[in-house]
């Protein structure tokens, strides 16, 4: 759930900050106050696109932060598939910077977007009037069922069996699509392997002949420098000589003095490694004789390495293996084609046989909860003031497997006695689409993956009995999971467990959007501000502690 959101120079917020709670949590506050630009802001770290006309100051940067508490397991795995720092209260950042560049983080660490927007989805789910029309989507339908069913694990399950269901059918067809390959074609194929495998390539080889051939072709101007390294190091009163002698004179006097005795093991050192590179001068020099052959033997070499090279339009021998395996792999399928096409069919026979288990497994569970949700949403529905609501989930056999299941699931309504139910995308309203949201989100609460829901003014165009149920539904749901509501009802806002207000301020000429958390005398106002309008009556005070009380 969310425990703070943090915004800082967003459209007209120039900085706030509010820590929401466990939950039913209700925003209020006048039209225009800048709700919106509250969840605005909160989109921003949702992972949607900004860009430097949300900056409040044009000349500084947009800051959101959002800290939650992680309390399912199931974003354990989130965060080791992209190597990110796990805790308990994880930070969710964007920034936005004058130069219209944005960022994201999750626990200090950049993310892409996609990564937040990923991760976000688990977290939070919002829905406002306008956003509940997904809920006329047939893959939005099955989603909601499926939450319900409480199958999320064997859902998961079948996901991967029907992943590598498909695999196995593209790995057939692209076998069967290359097996109308001609002869001339698979001689030509056999022909690039059996070249380089003649070749007998070996990483690093080509860097390798080039030095080489550096050498040889450079031997007089080498081997100049090689021998006058070795007689300055090894002539008589060389450079090894001379720093003997020193050695000898030193230790001679080196128990007279700590740092005496220390510069003579250090001449010590020196003399041992000139000897090496005396040594290593002379190997060196002993091997770069003049060799024609050898020469002649690295050159074409190197010719025919090249050749390959650009011949295949690869930069690097490791591509030439790489290319030669290829070549391989590709052969022996069609050596083997025969063989390898029954193995693909019968992985593929087997493959369905388990994806088809789990999807009547699924489909059975999806059909024995249908009629009891059906009910119970009905029951909801008439408590929102649609008393003759008929609720219907069709599910039908698709011809063969999605990556859903077997099943087609539509969701039929009428709100009216005697009217066939129809299809959601054709026939429902706005008001009752949103209290059919409710209702749904009612009943599968306890069952929900996300943790914290926030709906944005779904209760508009409702009053009385029926904005007081609303209230209440809301104030269950939130016993399950973290519910934030924007309301301008009275009656949702008394039912809050914890009230916030979103209200504008003037500061020296400039407009800042701003919340604070209501209680006591102060939420008591409120509501009767709610109720009465700007003029705040006695009566308006009375009902609002009535609200409050019930």
């Amino acid at each position: 759930m969310i425990v703070n959101l943090h915004i800082k120079n967003y459209a007209l917020i120039d900085e706030f900050s509010v820590d929401f709670k466990k939950g039913f949590n209700v925003i209020s506050g006048e039209t225009g106050a800048g709700k919106s630009i509250m969840l605005g802001g909160l989109s921003l770290i949702l992972g949607k696109r900004a860009d430097i006309s949300v900056l409040n100051n044009p000349r500084k940067k947009c800051i959101v932060e959002g800290k939650f508490k992680i309390e399912k397991l199931k974003h354990h795995s989130f965060f080791q598939e992209n190597n990110l720092d796990f805790e308990k209260e994880t930070i969710l950042r964007r920034e936005v910077t004058p130069n219209g560049k944005s960022r994201a983080f999750i626990n200090d660490t950049p993310v892409n977007l996609s990564v937040l927007k990923l991760f976000s989805e688990g977290l939070i789910e919002l829905h406002s009037q306008h956003q509940s029309l997904a809920l006329k989507q047939a893959n939005h339908q099955l989603n909601l069922l499926d939450n319900f069913c409480n199958h999320q694990d064997k859902l998961k399950q079948f996901k991967i069996e029907f992943q590598q269901l498909n695999q196995l059918k593209k790995s057939l067809k692209e076998l069967e699509e290359n097996r109308g390959i001609s002869i001339s074609e698979i001689e030509f194929l056999s022909f690039q392997l059996e070249e380089l495998e003649n070749a007998q390539l070996k990483e690093g080889e080509l860097q390798q002949i080039e030095e080489q051939l550096a050498l040889l072709n450079n031997t007089e101007k080498i081997s100049v420098f090689l021998e006058k390294g070795t007689e300055f190091l090894d002539k008589e009163n060389g450079v090894i000589d001379l720093l003997a002698e020193l050695y000898r004179d030193f230790s001679e006097i080196s128990d007279y003095n700590s740092k005496i005795e220390e510069i003579r093991n250090r001449l010590n050192q020196s003399i041992i490694e000139l000897k090496d590179i005396s040594t290593d001068i002379y190997n060196l020099n002993d091997n770069r004789l003049n060799n024609p052959e050898q020469l002649d033997q690295l050159n074409s070499r190197f010719d025919t390495l090249n050749s390959l090279l650009l011949k295949h339009r690869k930069n690097r021998l490791s591509d030439l293996i790489e290319l030669k395996e290829r070549l391989q792999v590709k052969l022996n399928k069609f050596e083997n084609y025969d063989t390898e096409t029954e193995r693909l069919k019968l992985q593929i026979i087997n493959q369905a046989q388990k994806a088809n288990v789990l999807a009547k497994r699924i489909s059975k569970n999806r059909k024995k909860s249908t009629i009891n949700l059906q009910k119970n949403i009905e029951s909801v529905l008439q408590k929102l003031g649609i008393p003759f609501a008929n609720f219907i989930i069709e599910i039908k056999e698709l011809p063969s497997l999605s990556e859903n299941g077997i099943d087609d699931v539509i969701f039929l309504f009428s709100a009216n006695k005697g009217i066939k139910a129809e299809q959601l995308s054709s026939i429902i309203s706005g008001g009752e689409l949103s209290r059919l949201m409710l209702a749904i989100k009612y009943k599968s609460a306890q069952h929900l993956e996300t943790e914290t829901l926030i709906f944005d003014e779904i209760d508009s165009g409702v009053s009385g009995e029926i904005a007081n149920m609303m209230g209440e539904i809301m104030h269950e749901i939130g016993k399950c999971n973290q519910l934030i509501a924007i309301s301008h009802l009275p009656q949702v806002a008394a039912k809050g467990e914890h009230h916030f207000m979103v209200y504008k301020k003037v500061k020296d000429g400039v407009t800042n959007t701003l919340i604070k958390q209501l209680e006591g005398k102060d939420r008591v106002d409120e509501i009767a501000k709610l109720l009465s309008g700007k003029s705040v009556t006695n009566t308006a005070k009375k009902n609002a502690r009535e609200l409050l009380n019930q």
